[in-house]
């Protein structure tokens, strides 16, 4: 399918991009109100009312899917050396789950929704396109 300016036939998460796609295409200013907001959602939910750690929060915003790839690090290459019989390995695992994949999973798909409402609200022209009713020349 060859990728056309209209919204509605683009698939629904195509819409919802990362902070980062609107700071490389020179609108720093989507990129950075939505990380901001983002911070803000996720601490005062994460941190204030959940009792996860600021840090999780902060590199869930910042590193985006980046992040993810560290946890997935931990599990092929670190994980394998924490010593398991005095239960160190346990809780490393706890502190992974909890103080970095749960800010990171929730926080990749809230800094999207806000990028997007952020986005919408700035009026950026990859969501106000206008539908063309013909093929492209």
């Amino acid at each position: 399918m060859i990728p056309t300016p209209d919204s509605a036939k683009r698939p629904l998460l195509n819409r919802f991009k990362s902070p980062w796609f609107y700071w490389h295409t020179g609108s720093k200013a989507i990129a950075v109100s939505s990380m901001v907001l983002s911070a803000l959602l996720m601490l005062v939910g994460f941190v204030v009312a959940a009792g996860f750690s600021a840090w999780g929060v902060v590199i869930a915003v910042l590193l985006d899917a980046v992040g993810l790839l560290l946890v997935v690090l931990y599990l092929l290459f670190l994980r394998a050396y924490i010593p398991d019989w005095i239960g160190l390995q346990a809780n490393a695992d706890t502190f992974i789950l909890h103080q970095l994949l749960a800010p990171m999973l929730a926080g990749f798909f809230v800094t999207r929704a806000i990028t997007f409402f952020v986005a919408k609200a700035f009026g950026h022209p990859h969501l106000t396109a206008k539908p063309t009713h013909g093929s492209p020349p």
